[in-house]
């Protein structure tokens, strides 16, 4: 897609320097045949140009010919470079990923990919497996709304999913591409911590880290004790017999989980020292 995209924007940057450069040659052509006012004249080339670029730039002409001198440059089916219909999908291992064919239903006929290979079709109000060993039994068709789901959803499944549709005329739907993501969910949060005492400053210092399971590596944040900031180790100092309830919340995209931790400093007989509770 990637390289179909540059390709169709060479082709309209090469139109451009074309239409540009062919100025001269058409304000020749033009006046030997018509006699026109130079100005008049380069003020309708100039603006059929711009309207041409307009319609080319917005996808709205899909054949053309451009006529100058004794040559015939003829464009035909040029695409528009804007992005494709395209959705950013972000699921945890073990949901599932439904694809509809959300087109006018009669005479349908759908075909759907997985990184640029098909895996599933549908035609004749039939469906039909292309590549069973890409989603080992780990899919279901739906005739209601034409749809196949991706069950049981494994990290190695993040990739590109397209539907290409089209009726049985040959007229095509546009394509629509799913960019899919699978991530683990976080599963664990923990609040691990180094202890030390500043008998000269008087304070008990604690060096806090939060640590969860996830992929990709989640993101931290702390609440509490007047802290709200977002690192993975925290540093706090607090006075004899101060305390802090601090909580530590990893998120990854698709879940959020969170542990609380309760550190307190306390005088002892022979100095000062701390301590933490869950």
């Amino acid at each position: 897609m990637n390289i179909f995209k540059e390709s169709c924007c060479s082709i309209l940057g090469v139109l451009l320097v074309f239409l540009l450069q062919a100025e001269s040659t058409v304000t020749d052509a033009c006046l030997s045949s018509k006699r026109l006012d130079m100005n008049n004249f380069q003020e309708s080339c100039c603006s059929i140009l711009g309207v041409l670029l307009f319609f080319l730039l917005q996808g709205r002409i899909t054949d053309v010919q451009i006529v100058y001198s004794d040559s015939w440059l003829q464009l035909k089916n040029i695409l528009s470079c804007a992005d494709p219909d395209m959705e950013v999908v972000h699921k945890a291992v073990g949901d599932s990923l439904e694809l509809t064919a959300d087109y006018p239903k009669d005479d349908l006929e759908v075909m759907w990919k997985y990184n640029g290979t098909e895996f599933a079709e549908y035609q004749n109000n039939n469906f039909k497996t292309d590549k069973p060993d890409v989603f080992h039994e780990r899919l279901r068709m739906n005739k209601d709304n034409i749809s196949v789901t991706v069950t049981d959803l494994k990290i190695r499944d993040s990739g590109s999913f397209s539907i290409i549709a089209l009726e049985k005329s040959g007229r095509q739907h546009p394509t629509k591409t799913i960019e899919l993501h699978v991530h683990d969910r976080i599963t664990d949060v923990q609040i691990e911590h180094n202890d030390s005492w500043s008998q000269f400053n008087n304070i008990c210092p604690f060096h806090l880290q939060c640590l969860a399971s996830g992929n990709p590596n989640p993101f931290y944040s702390w609440s509490g004790h007047q802290v709200k900031t977002q690192v993975q180790h925290l540093k706090i100092s607090l006075h004899p017999a101060d305390s802090a309830t601090l909580t530590c919340t990893a998120n990854n995209t698709i879940s959020v989980q969170y542990t609380t931790k309760t550190v307190v400093c306390t005088e002892i007989s022979e100095g000062q020292t701390f301590c933490v509770k869950t």
